[in-house]
């Protein structure tokens, strides 16, 4: 009789008894729920939106689900003079899809910062919302005009072209960026990435260009400025088990496109005949909860020359929210076969 008692779970019943009270959801149960209720109340508005722009006796196309990612980030910083920092940083980046507007059009909002080169640290981002259209030509080749919200708000556009080149075991992602931004002005970035898969091993080495009218006017007034020209030059090892899918979120020099995986990178950043910076980071990322949530943890020494030198020690924690219609990632050992 002990083990038959054993075996009785709450809301379980005797073959002639009243069925017991529901078993409560546990925390993590709740999380599901709230990641499923956030898609089935936002994917409808935007279907119901899409629909304002099929045309008169034609058969609406479907929608493909939208795509909403957000970090929630602390970053406490302590620089060369001993000086303790602590910001906050939220991180949004949504795609909307609109085919019966336009097959190649999609919305976007995000606070990511178009302006920076690949490898630069978090906490040098703008993270005002950015919302704008992107229109792309082919897979290789976006153009985006949209508002950058703000205390004091400008239009932006950025035109990108970023295809993906394939020499045995190594992929080559070139990168070009134009852009404008009616405070700041022009700007440009090119940049160059390749990674090598062994295995789980992930080989990353990135280099990259950026030109702006806002650093150029800022060079000016220092002698032997960059005149508006910045450099940076990153080599990355990392063990990853579980890649983002490539198509929606691209391959990061910064590591971000992992779902679980160890990295290291070595970054140096500068203008040209110098060296400016020195970064070493360590970027951990593992799953939290069905492959929807995941927490970040990135310690980083930097070398400035700025303080001649000295130490500036920073960390970014925190927590990553996919809220895909799917979830799925992609094992890295599959997708780098020969």
């Amino acid at each position: 009789m002990l083990p038959l008692l054993c075996g009785v779970e709450p809301g379980c019943a005797w073959a002639d008894g009243e069925p017991g009270p529901p078993v409560p959801a546990s925390f993590g149960q709740k999380l599901d729920q709230f990641q499923a209720r956030t898609y089935h109340f936002l994917q409808p508005k935007v279907e119901r939106i899409d629909r304002w722009f099929v045309r008169k006796g034609t058969e609406p196309l479907p929608v493909p689900p939208f795509e909403l990612r957000l970090g929630l980030y602390a970053l406490p910083d302590l620089d060369p003079e001993d000086h303790f920092h602590l910001k906050g940083l939220l991180d949004l980046d949504a795609k909307v899809y609109l085919p019966n507007a336009d097959r190649r059009l999609k919305l976007k909002v995000t606070t990511l910062d178009p302006t920076l080169t690949p490898g630069a640290p978090p906490i040098e981002a703008r993270r005002a919302a950015r919302i704008g259209v992107e229109r792309s030509w082919t897979e290789d080749l976006h153009a985006t005009l949209g508002l950058m919200t703000s205390i004091r708000p400008q239009l932006y556009t950025h035109l990108d072209w970023s295809p993906t080149w394939t020499a045995g075991r190594w992929k080559v992602y070139p990168f070009e960026r134009m852009y404008w931004e009616s405070r700041d002005g022009p700007g440009e970035i090119t940049s160059m990435m390749a990674d090598r898969w062994q295995g789980f091993w992930n080989f990353r080495s990135a280099a990259s260009l950026k030109w702006s009218e806002k650093s150029r006017d800022a060079d000016r007034a220092v002698p032997g400025g960059g005149k508006g020209w910045e450099w940076e030059a990153d080599l990355s090892l990392g063990y990853v088990t579980e890649l983002l899918r490539e198509t929606d979120i691209g391959r990061r020099i910064s590591g971000g496109d992992m779902a679980r995986g160890t990295s290291v990178r070595f970054s140096v950043l500068g203008t040209p005949g110098q060296a400016n910076r020195y970064l070493l980071t360590c970027f951990l990322k593992r799953e939290l909860r069905n492959r929807w949530i995941y927490y970040i943890v990135a310690p980083e020494i930097e070398w400035n020359r700025a303080y001649h030198w000295g130490r500036e020690y920073r960390v970014t924690v925190g927590i990553e929210l996919l809220f895909w219609h799917d979830r799925l990632a992609s094992n890295p050992v599959l997708r780098s076969g020969p």
